[in-house]
């Protein structure tokens, strides 16, 4: 069976990405016949699909569960179970909008891939190429020569995140996004580094110097460009970034997140989603079609809409360094897997009272994603087990093994 194992930080502090532990041997190599499915309009019921997940959140005791399945053609089908929120009966819908922690990563690294074609960045970019009035008294040596390539693949040494009132105060929102992240910067880039550079730490720090580098070259927020250059040409017509004069404006009915006591969160207070500032690392929301729309890019190794080199998109889905934790390599965004269904591109996220997930199996032409409405560890299980059960319906990973 696919082994997945999960470590998240909490928000307060700080909170760190999903380690998922995917043995290879354990996917066993497969030996049928090619099955032939047909695909159907999203939100299609397939047979027993609904009761799958319905039979997972029980057997997991989390509130919902929504699912997708992807073919590099198109999305196969969308499905969902649950309740919105943990002791009412009002029904989760395919049209609510999922946080997606740091499966958000990824689209950073893909708006990076965008801005490296529009010739506005090199994947070699260094901070103080970026920044070069920056002396020691702001930018910290050790920090100078770090690339854009390395802070997207958590290797610039930076440390995972910040901690204590300086993390907390970011909460508060005082400023647009864009300035949250310069005044991160102040605080990130001065002191000697946690780590050496070259080596994998995983750090949610350094996909904010990233974006900021980006929004440095482009003249423009992060968020903006992120709408025009990746959801609008992808159609992913539900995806934001969260923050709290926008979840202020929120109306029933909603998707409510859990603690990892379970208990419910309501998504308009302060504290149910990541600060502004980490939008890069992962505020994005959105729907589970849209969130299959995402991986069907991903999927079909076609540089079209957002890119126009075949080499920039491999670029996007190498692994560049080892990744410990995995067995795998980390990539841009990506963890990268060897397994007995070839090659795989995965990542997971949480915000701590959601979780999301997302595989990639290029030599299946399949690709899944599942959320779930909770941050408790059953929550992250539940998403594995559904993937799992559609890589047997869809992916021909045997049902034994």
């Amino acid at each position: 069976m696919i082994s997945a194992l999960i470590t998240y930080g909490r928000r307060f502090p700080m909170i760190h990405h999903a380690i998922l532990t995917v043995t290879a041997a354990s996917i066993l190599p497969i030996c049928v016949p090619p099955c032939c499915v047909v695909a159907s309009e999203p939100g299609s019921s397939d047979s027993g699909l609904k009761e799958m997940l319905a039979d997972a959140c029980r057997k997991h005791s989390v509130p919902s569960l929504s699912i997708a399945v992807v073919r590099s053609d198109g999305i196969v089908t969308t499905q969902c179970s649950g309740v919105r929120k943990r002791g009412t009966v009002e029904a989760v819908e395919l049209s609510d909008r999922h946080p997606l922690g740091s499966c958000t990563k990824s689209m950073t690294a893909t708006l990076a891939a965008v801005v490296v074609e529009a010739g506005n960045i090199e994947w070699e970019t260094t901070i103080s190429q970026v920044w070069p009035r920056a002396g020691e008294r702001h930018l910290h040596p050790s920090l100078r020569d770090a690339t854009l390539d390395e802070l997207l693949s958590h290797q610039s040494g930076l440390a995972s995140d910040l901690q204590g009132d300086d993390w907390a105060s970011f909460f508060e929102e005082k400023a647009s996004p864009p300035l949250e992240r310069r005044r991160m910067l102040s605080l990130i880039l001065k002191p000697k580094p946690a780590h050496p550079r070259g080596e994998y730490h995983y750090s949610n720090l350094g996909y904010v110097v990233a974006a900021a580098m980006l929004e440095k070259k482009c003249g423009d927020s992060f968020e903006n460009i992120m709408r025009r250059q990746v959801f609008r040409p992808l159609k992913m017509n539900t995806a934001d970034f969260r923050t709290m004069a926008l979840a202020r404006k929120l109306k029933a009915p909603l998707l409510w997140g859990h603690l990892s006591d379970g208990t419910p969160i309501d998504p308009r207070i302060v504290g149910a989603e990541n600060p502004s500032v980490y939008a890069p690392c992962g505020t994005v929301n959105l729907s589970i079609a849209d969130f299959a729309r995402y991986a069907q890019w991903h999927l079909s190794h076609v540089p079209a809409p957002l890119l126009s080199a075949q080499k920039t998109l491999d670029h996007l889905h190498a692994g560049q360094i080892d990744d410990p934790s995995t067995g795998g390599k980390y990539g841009c965004g990506w963890i990268v897997l060897n397994t007995g269904l070839g090659r795989a591109m995965t990542h997971g996220g949480s915000n701590t009272n959601s979780h999301a997930l997302i595989w990639i199996l290029p030599d299946k032409d399949f690709a899944a994603v599942a959320c779930t409405n909770t941050g408790e560890n059953s929550g992250f299980l539940a998403c594995d087990e559904a993937i799992r059960e559609l890589m047997k319906r869809y992916a021909q990973l045997p049902s034994k093994g």
